[in-house]
């Protein structure tokens, strides 16, 4: 698997998380991490992370970690949970699959600042819906 061209393609095509300043930045088998570095459209009244933020971010991680065999994935359900929020401009969400059958890929996400404190961290339910041969043009 190459894992650095699906790093390659989803930076360069996934026009959701290049709108939201997401990247891909780990791929490897059954693991994923995207990051953000944040401006104030990714913030809330209060100068804090939109909570809608991290939930992209961790959909994002989770469908990268999914994806990690070569399938397609698509989420199903999540159940997240917040800890606490940062001011901080950088964000990490690291995923890692829990577990892995023909259809259907539970994948856990944590999202953590610079400081490497966890403030949120969620499951997700990824179903598969067929091979990865290629990305989609634009």
């Amino acid at each position: 698997m190459d894992f650095q061209a699906m790093i390659d393609a989803t930076n360069n095509k996934n026009s959701f998380m290049l709108h939201n300043g997401i990247r891909l930045t780990k791929m490897e088998k059954d693991h994923a991490v995207v990051e953000a570095d944040l401006s104030r459209v990714n913030r809330n009244l209060y100068g804090a992370v939109h909570g809608g933020m991290f939930l992209t971010m961790a959909d994002c991680a989770a469908g990268g970690t999914a994806r990690s065999n070569g399938m397609r994935y698509v989420t199903v359900n999540n159940s997240f949970s917040f800890f606490r929020n940062t001011k901080r401009d950088h964000l990490v969400a690291e995923g890692w699959v829990k577990s892995r059958g023909t259809t259907i890929c539970v994948v856990e996400v944590q999202v953590r600042d610079d400081t490497e404190k966890v403030l949120c961290e969620g499951t997700f339910t990824m179903f598969c819906t067929g091979r990865q041969d290629e990305i989609p043009p634009d």
